[in-house]
């Protein structure tokens, strides 16, 4: 009897196991993306390459800002010297894909700005919305 309840615990613990690892890679597959969208928005802005951050942004938010006055509002901000990711959550309502990245970004005036990016996927792609710094 003490093997069978052995096994059973065993069965369920790698099951447990397993289903934990396969959520993971579903999850961290779903965020990777829109992190590195992020990542490669805010590393332009890190890099004072205002123009190509433009790139990422999404269509309503280009609408929103040309490119010579994103440039010229990137430069009066003070400039990005580091950021760390605290979270990224992604979510699909009513067929709207849609994420948002919380980070910390490091300015060189030492001050620490607790950023929230939003981004949709656009033709495929990750593109940062809204508020973009």
């Amino acid at each position: 009897m003490l093997i069978v309840v052995g096994v059973v615990v065993v069965l369920c613990c790698g099951g447990a196991g397993v289903g934990g690892f396969f959520l993971y890679k579903g999850v961290k597959g779903a965020t990777d993306p829109a992190l590195q969208a992020v990542e490669s928005f805010v590393s332009d802005l890190e890099e004072n390459d205002a123009d190509a951050a433009y790139g990422l942004l999404c269509s309503a938010t280009r609408v929103s800002y040309t490119r010579e006055a994103f440039v010229q509002g990137v430069a009066k901000q003070p400039k990005i010297r580091g950021h760390k990711v605290n979270g990224v959550k992604v979510s699909s309502v009513n067929g709207r894909t849609s994420a948002t990245v919380n980070m910390a970004l490091t300015l060189d005036s030492g001050f620490t700005d607790r950023h929230m990016f939003a981004l949709v996927k656009e033709d495929g792609a990750w593109k940062v919305c809204g508020q973009p710094y």
